[in-house]
C-alpha cells in the first residue's frame, strides 16, 4: 500500500512564489546602479552685435562745403583757411598725427611758413617765438563751445574719415582726447632755452628736451605764450566734448 503524502495548499504555494519573485526584484533593485542625469544641454554661444556700419561719406565737394559751414561761426580766423580741399581728410590727419606724436605738417601744408628760426647766444631768440604769435592769436579767437558743437554734428562723417585712414572700430571721442591731451601734458618752459648745433639743424642743450617727440617740440619753439595758448584752448575744447582732462604734464 503506497505511503500517503500529504498535499500542499495551492494558495500557500502561490504566495510563496510571490514573495520569492519580490524579494529577487528587491535585490536586484538595490544592487542596480543609480540612473545617470543626462548631461545638460551645451551652452549656447553668445552671438555679438555687428559693429554699426560707417556713415557713407558724400562726395568730396560736399563734404568740404559741409565742414565750412559747421566752422564758419567757430572764428572768424579761420576764414582764410576753409578754401582748402578734403577739409574732413586733414582734419582727422591733423588729429591722428597728434596722438601719435607725428608732425602734422602735411596735413597743414597750406598754412603760412613761420619764418626764419633765429638764435642769439646760444639760446632761442624771442624774435623766433614772435613768429607764431599769429598761429597763437588765431587758436585763442576759436570759440570751444561752437567747435564741439560742430564736432558732434560731423561726428558721423569724422568717424569713417578716420576709419578710412586705416583705424576701423576706433573711437573719434578717444582720437580727441589722445590727440589733445598730448598738447596739454607738454612741458613749457618759460626762461631762455638753450641749444647747440648740429649741423645746418639746432638741438636742445637740455638732454630732456632733446628726447621730447615731434609734437612736443614743435610746441616749445612756439614759445611759451603760444604754447599755453594752444594748452589752454585744447583743455576748453576737452570740456566742451565732455571729455576727461589729462592727469598730469610730461616731466
Amino acid at each position: 500500500m503506497a505511503e500517503n503524502t500529504p498535499k500542499k495548499s495551492p494558495p500557500l504555494l502561490l504566495v510563496g512564489l510571490a514573495l520569492a519573485a519580490a524579494g529577487i526584484a528587491a535585490y536586484f533593485a538595490l544592487r542596480s546602479p543609480a540612473p545617470v542625469a543626462p548631461p545638460p544641454p551645451a551652452p549656447v554661444a553668445k552671438t555679438e552685435p555687428a559693429a554699426p556700419q560707417d556713415a557713407p561719406l558724400p562726395p568730396a565737394e560736399q563734404r568740404d562745403t559741409t565742414v565750412r559751414g559747421q566752422l564758419a561761426d567757430v572764428s572768424p580766423g579761420l576764414a582764410p583757411y576753409l578754401g582748402q580741399k578734403d577739409l574732413l581728410e586733414r582734419w582727422v590727419q591733423v588729429g591722428n598725427s597728434l596722438a601719435e606724436d607725428r608732425s602734422p605738417r602735411e596735413p597743414l601744408s597750406f598754412l603760412p611758413s613761420p619764418g626764419k628760426f633765429v638764435v642769439s647766444g646760444g639760446k632761442i631768440d624771442p624774435r623766433s617765438y614772435a613768429r607764431y604769435d599769429w598761429f597763437g592769436n588765431l587758436v585763442t579767437s576759436v570759440d570751444a563751445k561752437k567747435f564741439a558743437s560742430a564736432v558732434r554734428t560731423l561726428k558721423p562723417l569724422l568717424t569713417t574719415a578716420y576709419h578710412s585712414l586705416g583705424y576701423p572700430n576706433q573711437s573719434v571721442d578717444e582720437l580727441a582726447r589722445r590727440s589733445l591731451g598730448r598738447l596739454i601734458r607738454a612741458p613749457v618752459v618759460d626762461g631762455p632755452v638753450e641749444v647747440t648745433e648740429a649741423g645746418a639743424l639746432y638741438k636742445y642743450k637740455d638732454a630732456k628736451l632733446e628726447s621730447l617727440g615731434p609734437v612736443e617740440k614743435h610746441l616749445l619753439r612756439m614759445g611759451p605764450k603760444n604754447e599755453k595758448a594752444v594748452q589752454q584752448k585744447a583743455s576748453e575744447v576737452l570740456e566742451a566734448l565732455g571729455l576727461p582732462q589729462p592727469t598730469a604734464k610730461q616731466p
